[in-house]
């Protein structure tokens, strides 16, 4: 298969499991390259890359989740016939929610684990300022408020008229966000935030409405954007090896004890 959805930088057969990442709003796939010196051997990971950026810099932006899940769906089924699971970060959470929905109503295999970042539950409405369609200025101001983008990109003005169009596109795809689920999702989970973001703990209790079994809830240290600091990717790996090690594939002696871009929301 000719994969265009899905990036894997490091392709290993041997892999016992799959972790798949969706990146935050203006992120990319590049977001998950450094999470390679992180994982072990028996995991292979991949990762959403959108149109608009990176080599597909000259496909049409999606305009909803419904593209983005119908986009990486072929792709994304193809994964599942070894176990594997998801990440998803603000934005990247929503569409992480949206193809764990897909898989379940296609009757198809579900993950061994579900990892939310930075989201509020998938039922809440306005849940952020609606921003992606100010004059670029305003625009502009409203993202450096979010903190979430490196200055250079702001002081390169033909990088910036080059990114602001998906990411005006992918803020446009948060900001009118609903699912359509009612039901329960069977699969486990966990949900995390910063604990100097703007959402809380109360805020997080919200998403176990969506799953059966009980969803763990954890803070970290930091903002909107606490994953851009490598102590809480590694903690953010940590858990989602301590949720994988259980599988029969991979509590092998060779793998006892592990236990271990730039932009929007």
């Amino acid at each position: 298969m000719n994969n265009k959805w899905l990036t894997c930088y490091k392709p290993n057969p041997q892999a016992k499991v799959r972790l798949i990442c969706f990146p935050y709003a203006g992120g990319s796939a590049s977001v998950f390259h450094s999470w390679l010196q992180w994982l072990p051997e028996w995991v292979e990971l991949h990762a959403v890359q959108l149109p608009g950026r990176a080599e597909r810099m000259a496909e049409p932006n999606i305009k909803n989740m419904k593209d983005y899940i119908q986009g990486i769906r072929s792709e994304l089924v193809a994964l599942t016939d070894k176990p594997y699971a998801l990440f998803g970060h603000s934005m990247g959470a929503l569409a992480a929610f949206e193809t764990s929905v897909m898989l379940h109503e296609a009757k198809l295999p579900q993950p061994e684990h579900c990892l939310f970042s930075a989201a509020l539950s998938p039922h809440r409405q306005n849940r952020m300022k609606p921003i992606s369609d100010l004059p670029q200025q305003a625009f502009v101001e409203e993202l450096k408020k979010l903190n979430g983008t490196p200055e250079q990109v702001f002081n390169t003005p033909g990088l910036l008229d080059f990114c602001l169009p998906y990411i005006r596109a992918d803020f446009s795809v948060v900001e009118q966000f609903t699912t359509e689920f009612s039901g329960q999702l069977p699969c486990k989970s966990t949900v995390i935030y910063g604990s100097e973001d703007k959402m809380n703990g109360n805020d997080m209790q919200e998403w176990q409405s969506f799953f059966t079994q009980e969803v763990d809830i954890k803070e970290f240290t930091g903002g909107h954007f606490f994953i851009h600091y490598k102590d809480n990717v590694m903690k953010v790996i940590e858990e989602l090896l301590t949720r994988l090690k259980h599988l029969p594939s991979c509590s092998t002696k060779e793998n006892a004890g592990v236990t271990s871009d730039c932009f929007f929301p």
